[in-house]
């Protein structure tokens, strides 16, 4: 009798194991362009100095973040969703604000690799800010922000990607510093599909 449970809770636990991996390999289902509709992606400026220098954090523009959402602040995956559609690929990167003013850069050595393939597609635009340009956001101490990267489509048998970025940006005198770089691979693009609730709030059915 114990042997038949053990067999049976084992086969349960393979069948589930089973669908897991099949819905984490499932090819990618593109969503609309009108899926974004009504999403808040820009920041707003609040300043802009007129001789930026990389190296002089006093010279740099800040901005007012396009929205807050619920707080989320787990792994790099937990707080990322993205939108896949026939166009382009959408990455929302959900950030805490920590202080009054912090300091972001998002840069053009940014990517997402298919993890099956390796072909790297590089981030065609940050949303609001320009690329390999350091910025302020301010007035959001506390609470949770998005930014949005806006990549290259992903074809559509693409299951599997790893974020990354080439270069890490220089360090700043008189700050501390970036965080380290981090890359995370092999992750179910159906996962980061699934994190869409995540910036609107509403479970995909």
């Amino acid at each position: 009798m114990k042997t038949t449970k053990r067999l049976a809770t084992l086969l349960i636990c393979l069948s589930m194991g089973a669908a897991m991996m099949a819905q984490s390999d499932k090819r990618i289902q593109y969503d609309k362009e009108s899926d974004l509709e009504g999403i808040e992606m820009e920041p707003q400026l609040l300043s802009m100095q007129e001789n930026y220098d990389p190296m002089d954090y006093a010279t740099w523009p800040s901005y007012k973040p396009a929205c807050t959402v619920a707080p989320n602040y787990g792994s790099l995956v937990e707080r990322t969703a993205i939108w896949c559609t026939k166009k382009a690929t959408y990455v929302f990167t959900i950030y805490k604000v920590h202080w009054d003013a912090m300091y972001f850069s998002s840069s053009s050595t940014e990517f997402i690799r298919n993890s099956k393939t390796g072909k790297k597609y590089y981030i065609k635009e940050h949303v609001g800010a320009p690329l390999d340009v350091n910025y302020w956001i301010k007035g959001s101490e506390g609470k949770y922000i998005y930014s949005v990267g806006i990549y290259p489509p992903l074809p559509k048998n693409c299951t599997h990607i790893d974020i990354g970025e080439d270069k890490q940006p220089e360090y700043v005198p008189g700050t501390t510093g970036w965080a380290p770089l981090e890359i995370i691979e092999n992750i179910p693009v159906s996962e980061l599909q699934a994190n869409q609730y995540l910036i609107t709030g509403r479970k995909k059915r």
